[in-house]
């Protein structure tokens, strides 16, 4: 798609839009097409360096972050960088593979402080502003971006502006701080992201505090934002975008079955880091159960596991409510989160 005609679609299609988020390690071709049939409309490959990219052989749909295919739209590529040039060199490496290339300024990680990238260009602006604008000029995608807030309001609206300047076709807004990571997380500021779409002219996407199917409609409606994006919890409910009561085994059983579709898309470490996410509630009651999935290294494995899972809800050793998917709450307070704090 043109820069055009993809913002025309996110336009066309109910808001608001749902965003699979770009998570290391957890988001690969197979859970992508998983998510999409429950309900995202667009999903994130995994960060990719450009540095690293641009030394390898460049391979635009097969390489060490991410493999895609034409089954695996809308796509967006995230990046990240700090040389204007050699991340434009990327995104032309990349643009005929995806719909929308992203830039990451919201990592908060120690590894982003290292290679200067992410949050930690957050007080640059006038680097920021020159790689927005050098890498949107020179692509025939849009260009979309993922900045952290800061303490300040005000400060988060002018900072944000930068980015419409410089010629960003869509923000995400993740409601946090690059201070808040690890034990210090805490809650992101739906505050903060309504601000910055009531200061923007282009669609604007939150991020942060939605756990449950319901904390969709409440941060919209809180925000006013274009649409939202998910991360971690997504992993531990990949039925939260469509708000059905899905079972843990159903929604794993479909996964296995995408990855069967096309053995190139199994890695054991995706389905086992998947597996022991979405069966949270049932490892947690059945602890046996993980010795079991530890042992697992194939396809067939993995169904094998299943079957065994299938079998014991007959036998009637564990129960359907065993099954359910069920949030995962990380140094988080809901009765704030339920109020949009």
């Amino acid at each position: 798609m043109c820069k055009k005609n993809f913002i025309e679609y996110l336009n066309s299609i109910k808001k608001p839009w749902k965003f699979l988020a770009p998570m290391v390690g957890n988001c690969e071709q197979a859970y992508r097409i998983l998510a999409r049939k429950y309900g995202a409309d667009v999903c994130y490959t995994e960060m990719v360096n450009c540095k690293v990219f641009n030394r390898s052989k460049c391979n635009p749909v097969d390489n060490i972050w991410y493999s895609t295919s034409n089954i695996d739209r809308p796509l967006v590529v995230q990046i990240c960088g700090d040389d204007p040039e050699a991340m434009l060199q990327t995104c032309l490496s990349v643009q005929d593979c995806c719909d929308a290339i992203d830039i990451n300024f919201g990592c908060p990680q120690d590894v982003a402080k290292r290679g200067h990238y992410g949050s930690y260009l957050q007080d640059e602006w006038d680097l920021i502003s020159r790689i927005v604008s050098t890498c949107t000029l020179g692509i025939k995608i849009p260009l979309f971006c993922k900045i952290r807030v800061f303490d300040s309001i005000e400060k988060t609206v002018e900072y944000a502006k930068i980015f419409e300047k410089a010629g960003a076709s869509l923000l995400v807004v993740h409601g946090r701080t690059r201070e808040q990571k690890g034990v210090n997380t805490g809650l992101a500021s739906w505050e903060h992201i309504r601000a910055v779409k009531a200061a923007l002219n282009i669609p604007v996407v939150a991020n942060g505090n939605m756990i449950l199917h319901g904390d969709i409609q409440r941060c919209w409606e809180h925000t006013g934002c274009d649409g939202v994006m998910i991360a971690e919890p997504h992993l531990f409910n990949p039925s939260i975008f469509a708000g059905q009561r899905i079972s843990s085994l159903s929604i794993f059983c479909d996964y296995l079955n995408i990855v069967k579709s096309n053995t190139n898309l199994f890695v054991n470490g995706d389905a086992k880091s998947h597996c022991f996410k979405i069966f949270n509630t049932l490892l947690t009651k059945i602890p046996s159960l993980r010795t079991v999935l530890d042992k697992s290294r194939s396809l067939d494995d993995y169904f094998e596991f299943c079957r065994l899972v299938e079998d014991m809800l007959k036998q009637s050793k564990i129960a359907e409510g065993d099954l359910a998917m069920h949030p995962y709450i990380r140094n988080r307070d809901v009765q704030s989160m339920n109020n949009g704090t």
